[in-house]
């Protein structure tokens, strides 16, 4: 991931771990996007993990979250260890909104995954696992 955050590949997540799911779907897509939170809720339920609350902004993919509502409200969701997404993209293309979510995850000790996880770290070995 770009920036500070860190991201927890997949497979270093255990079961049980409780965590928000947000995506950001392009609104001119309309439903046609929504397969991506429906394939994201099958594979939070096949590795065990909760989903806690899911927050769903539609919204042009490469602008600011900063006036999306459900990316407050999944960054401000306490009773979560973590933020699971579809794409990384979805919680932020720009630099503020990348600065932003490398604040919150320091503040909070927050962890931030996602099923189709390509993790930004020299030497990483990532195992994906199949989201269908």
């Amino acid at each position: 991931m770009s920036g500070s955050a860190r991201q927890t590949a997949p497979h270093e997540v255990p079961p049980g771990m409780r965590l928000v799911l947000y995506a950001c779907l392009p609104a001119s897509l309309g439903e046609t996007a929504d397969h991506s939170v429906a394939s994201a809720r099958r594979y939070i339920s096949g590795a065990g993990w909760e989903a806690v609350e899911t927050h769903v902004d539609r919204a042009a993919p490469f602008e600011s979250r900063a006036l999306c509502e459900g990316w407050h409200n999944a960054l401000a969701a306490g009773k979560a260890a973590g933020i699971v997404t579809p794409l990384l993209v979805m919680l932020g293309h720009l630099e503020g909104d990348r600065a932003n979510l490398a604040a919150w995850q320091a503040r909070t000790g927050a962890l931030i995954t996602t099923p189709w996880a390509v993790v930004d770290a020299a030497g990483a070995t990532v195992t994906r696992r199949s989201a269908a």
